[in-house]
């Protein structure tokens, strides 16, 4: 590698860490919400488990995983309250 090539490697550094700060409170907000998501999934199937004997169901879908991962818990609970309302 010549000097050249260096420089343009510290350039093109420079830039992808500009364009991270610039991006980061979106790609945290986004992180945090497939967090949520991840979580929604594995509590409702796990809720899926102990209460559908008691007749409560809610099905995972796209609509009910984005309805965890924007609100989180109250959105994991309106979920199963619409769920005993529509039952």
């Amino acid at each position: 590698m010549d000097s050249s090539d260096i420089i343009m490697l510290m350039i093109a550094a420079c830039v992808a860490l500009v364009i991270l700060m610039l991006f980061s409170s979106p790609i945290k907000a986004f992180a945090r919400i497939a967090l949520n998501s991840a979580l929604g999934i594995i509590g409702i199937l796990a809720a899926n488990v102990f209460l559908t004997p008691f007749g409560m169901f809610v099905g995972v879908n796209i609509l009910t995983v984005m309805a965890v991962g924007l609100l989180g818990f109250p959105g994991f609970i309106m979920l199963y309250i619409t769920s005993l309302m529509f039952a």
